[in-house]
C-alpha cells in the first residue's frame, strides 16, 4: 500500500468496499428481499410531537414504496401511486403473512384544527391498509381523532395509538401546541370494535408485539417526576391486561426509549435509544430483558441489561454533545443484522438537526453498514422486508365478566420492595389515589399546588394490609391510580410515581411494593386472600378530589388561627382571602414547612421514592406541630392523619383543572368527581 499514490489508494480502496458490500449482501436474511419502506417529511420539533399537528405546517410529501432489488438497484415502485391527495405519512407496519401493510396519513389541512371541538373539515391521521403490491387501498379509521402506530396482533386484530379516548392533554405544552393524550388502542382489521387498551393518563406510542405474545410500547411516565425522562418501554396482554414497566421507568442515562423491535428467534428487543427534545432517532440498542436490575444505590435501571450497537452514536440529549448523526426504525433480521434508517446529519429538533434526510441501510452488530436506498431531501424510514413471519401464539383474555366495571388487586407482601422499607413501620394500609387527566393544554396552567407541572388528584380511598403484608381489594376499572404503602400512623411509607389501572374484570397480582424485577410469589396462602376481598373506604372530606380549603383549613381554623392572629407572628394561616398566585394565604405560608414531589430542584427527589421517605416523612409541619411543642397545640389522631394525607397526596391546593371548579373551590364548596375515561 505504501507505494500506491493516492489514486492508486483511492482505486484499492473502491475494490475493499465493493468486496465487503458484495459478502453483506450474500447474506441470506437479506439477499433477493425486497423491501417496502416509507418516504415522509417531518416537522423539526423541540418535543416528541411529530405525530400530531406538524402537518399543519405544511410538512406534506412522501408515500409508501417497494424496494425491488436491495443492494444491487434503488428502482422503486410508488405503491399509493397518486391515489392519495397531498398530506403526511407516519409509522409504517407489514402483517406476518407479508401480504398486507397499513400506515397512517394525514391529508394537509385547510382550517386550523381546534383540538377542544374539532371542525368539520379538518384532517386528521387515519389509519390506511393496502395490500403489499399496492392493491386494495383503503383506509381503516375515520373520526374527529389522529389514530397512528398500526400494529398486527397475533389475533388478528390491530394495536394502534389515538386520542380519542378525548381524556387529557399532556402536562407540559404550550399555548400555540395542545397536544391530547394519546395512548393504547385495538380494533378489527377492518376497523371496527375499536376498544381502548390503556387509562395512562398521558402519552404513549410505537406498539409492538414481542414473541411471547405480549404488546410492547412506550410510554411517557411521570408522576411527581421529570416529564423530559422516563419514556420507558412497557408491556400489556392483547386484552390491555397486566401493564408492567419493561425498562426504561427509572433510568436518565437513556432519555427516552423508542420503536421497540422483537430479534427474531430472541428474547431480546432491539429499540432506538433517543431524545425528549426532539424527534424520534437516536442510538441504536438491544434489550436482553432478563438482565434488567436497578442500581441499589441510586435506584435507577442500571445499563447490564443493554448493550449498545451503534457506540459511535451518542445517546442524545443525555449530555450536551448530541452527536451528528441518528438511526431510526430499525427492523432486526436477527442478533446480529439489521435494516435501518441512517442519518448522517443531527436529530431534528436537537442542536445541529436542522434538517431531517435518512437513507435506508443493511447494518450489522460490527459496525458495517452498506447503503440500499437513499433519496435526496427526503426521509426514508420504516424499512421491512417482504417476507412472511412467524406469528406469535395468541395470550387467552382472563378476563372475568362477573366483576362488570371493577376489577381485582391482589398483593402477597408489601415488604417486598427493592430499595427495603423501613423495619420499624409496619405497614397497616394501602392509599388508592386516582390520578386526573390534565383537561387543559398549557404548563402549570392552571397551577394545582407548589409542584411543577403537578396532575390534579383524588383520594378513593384505603384498603387494609394484613401482618403477613398481604393486601387484597376490589378498584374500579379503567382508571389510571397509584398506591402508598401507609404505617399505623398514617404516614406514608412508599409511594409510587407511575400509574396502573385494571381492564373490566381483571385480577392483577404483584408480588410487593416496588419489588425487584423478575420476582415471583412464594407458593403460600396470604391472610388477605384467606378473609376475602376488601372495599376500598373512602377517605376524610377533600380528597374525592382534592381540596386544600375543605381537608387541611378546618384543622387551621381550630387550632392555629387565633393565635397567629393575635401574636401577629407573620405567618399567616387564615383561610379566605386569595393572593395572585390563586392559593390563599394559609397555603402560601406554609410552603417553607412542606415538602414535596416535582419535576424540578425542590423535589425530595426527582427520579424514585426511598422507602421511609415522603411529604409527611419530610416536611418541618409535623415537628413544628409536635405534641405540646408548638404553643400546646395538640392534634386529635383524625387531624393528624388528615395532614398526613395532604402532605402524601403531594401538598395540592386544588383537585381540578377547570376554572369553575377552581373557583367553587376556593370557596370551600364540594365539586363533583370528574367523571373521565
Amino acid at each position: 500500500v505504501d507505494s500506491l499514490d493516492d489514486a492508486g489508494k483511492a482505486e484499492l480502496y473502491r475494490k475493499l468496499r465493493w468486496f465487503a458490500r458484495g459478502l453483506a449482501m450474500r447474506n441470506p436474511l437479506v439477499a433477493a428481499k425486497p423491501i417496502v419502506f416509507m418516504e415522509r417529511r417531518r416537522f423539526a420539533c423541540q418535543m416528541l410531537h411529530e405525530y400530531l399537528a406538524y402537518f399543519h405546517e405544511g410538512m406534506e410529501g412522501g408515500g409508501v414504496f417497494l424496494l425491488k432489488e436491495p443492494g444491487k438497484s434503488m428502482e422503486v415502485k410508488d405503491l399509493v401511486g397518486g391515489r392519495l391527495p397531498p398530506g403526511s405519512y407516519t409509522t409504517l407496519a407489514m402483517s406476518y403473512d407479508a401480504k398486507t401493510m397499513w400506515f397512517a396519513f394525514a391529508e394537509k389541512d385547510k382550517p386550523k384544527t381546534d383540538f377542544y371541538a374539532p371542525k368539520p373539515g379538518c384532517s386528521y391521521f387515519h389509519i390506511y391498509a393496502m395490500e403489499v403490491d399496492g392493491g386494495n387501498l383503503r383506509q381503516v379509521t375515520d373520526g374527529p381523532a389522529d389514530d397512528f402506530d398500526p400494529c398486527e396482533l397475533p389475533d388478528g386484530g390491530m394495536a394502534f395509538m389515538s386520542w380519542r379516548r378525548g381524556a387529557g392533554f399532556i402536562r407540559c405544552s404550550n399555548p400555540w401546541e395542545p397536544i391530547p393524550a394519546y395512548t393504547l388502542h385495538r380494533m378489527d382489521r377492518d376497523g371496527k370494535n375499536v376498544r381502548t387498551l390503556s387509562f395512562h393518563e398521558t402519552n404513549e406510542w410505537h406498539p409492538t408485539v414481542l414473541n411471547d405474545g405480549r404488546i410492547a410500547y412506550i410510554r411517557w411516565d411521570y408522576v411527581d417526576r421529570s416529564a423530559a425522562n422516563f419514556h420507558g418501554i412497557w408491556t400489556c396482554n392483547p386484552d390491555g391486561s397486566n401493564p408492567a414497566s419493561l425498562f426504561g421507568n427509572y433510568t436518565a442515562k437513556i432519555n427516552a426509549c423508542y420503536q421497540p423491535r422483537a430479534i427474531p428467534g430472541s428474547e431480546k428487543i432491539l429499540f432506538v435509544a433517543g431524545a425528549h427534545h426532539a424527534d424520534v432517532g437516536g442510538c441504536l440498542v438491544m434489550l436482553d430483558p432478563k438482565r434488567v436490575k436497578l442500581d441499589a444505590a441510586g435506584g435507577e435501571d442500571r445499563l447490564d441489561a443493554v448493550e449498545v450497537i451503534t457506540p459511535e452514536v451518542r445517546f442524545p440529549e443525555t449530555s450536551k454533545d448530541w452527536g451528528k448523526s441518528y438511526f431510526h426504525g430499525a427492523w432486526p433480521l436477527s442478533e446480529d443484522y439489521y435494516l435501518v434508517g441512517f442519518s448522517f446529519d443531527g436529530l431534528p429538533g436537537g442542536p445541529g438537526g436542522k434538517k431531517d434526510e435518512t437513507g435506508i441501510y443493511y447494518l450489522d452488530r460490527w459496525g458495517n453498514m452498506e447503503l440500499l436506498y437513499r433519496k435526496p431531501g427526503i426521509a426514508s424510514m420504516y424499512p421491512i422486508p417482504v417476507e412472511g413471519r412467524a406469528r406469535p401464539g395468541v395470550i387467552a383474555s382472563m378476563l372475568d365478566r362477573n366483576l362488570g366495571e371493577e376489577g381485582e388487586f391482589m398483593v402477597a407482601d408489601v415488604r417486598r420492595s427493592f430499595l427495603g422499607l423501613p423495619t420499624d413501620r409496619r405497614v397497616k394500609e394501602l392509599r388508592v389515589w386516582q390520578v386526573l387527566p390534565k383537561t387543559t393544554h398549557i404548563a402549570n396552567d392552571p397551577k394545582i399546588g407548589h409542584a411543577n407541572a403537578e396532575s390534579a388528584r383524588m383520594l378513593l380511598g384505603t384498603v387494609p394490609v394484613e401482618v403477613d403484608g398481604s393486601a387484597y381489594f376490589r378498584a374500579p376499572a379503567r382508571k389510571p391510580v397509584y398506591f402508598q404503602a401507609v404505617d399505623e400512623l398514617g404516614m406514608a411509607v412508599q409511594t409510587m410515581r407511575s400509574i396502573t389501572y385494571l381492564q373490566p374484570g381483571e385480577r392483577r397480582g404483584c408480588v410487593g411494593c416496588h419489588e425487584p424485577g423478575n420476582s415471583v410469589v412464594e407458593s403460600r396462602g396470604t391472610l388477605a386472600m384467606k378473609r376475602g376481598v376488601s372495599r376500598i373506604e373512602v377517605g376524610p372530606d377533600g380528597t374525592r378530589p382534592f381540596s386544600y380549603v375543605r381537608l387541611v383549613q378546618p384543622i387551621l381554623d381550630q387550632q392555629c388561627v387565633r393565635c397567629h392572629e393575635a401574636q401577629k407572628s407573620g405567618v399567616v394561616l387564615t383561610g379566605g382571602e386569595v393572593e395572585k398566585n390563586g392559593f390563599t394565604k394559609s397555603y402560601n405560608a406554609m410552603r417553607k414547612y412542606v415538602r414535596w414531589y416535582e419535576w424540578g430542584g425542590e423535589s425530595i427527589d426527582q427520579a424514585v421514592t426511598r422507602p421511609g421517605h415522603g411529604g409527611a416523612s419530610d416536611s418541618r409541619l409535623l415537628s413544628v406541630l409536635g405534641d405540646g411543642n408548638h404553643q400546646e397545640v395538640k392534634l386529635s389522631d383524625e387531624e393528624r392523619r388528615r395532614l398526613y394525607i395532604w402532605l402524601d397526596g403531594n401538598v395540592p391546593f386544588y383537585g381540578t383543572y377547570g376554572k369553575e371548579e377552581q373557583e367553587a373551590q376556593r370557596r370551600g364548596v364540594a365539586v363533583a368527581e370528574p367523571r373521565v375515561q
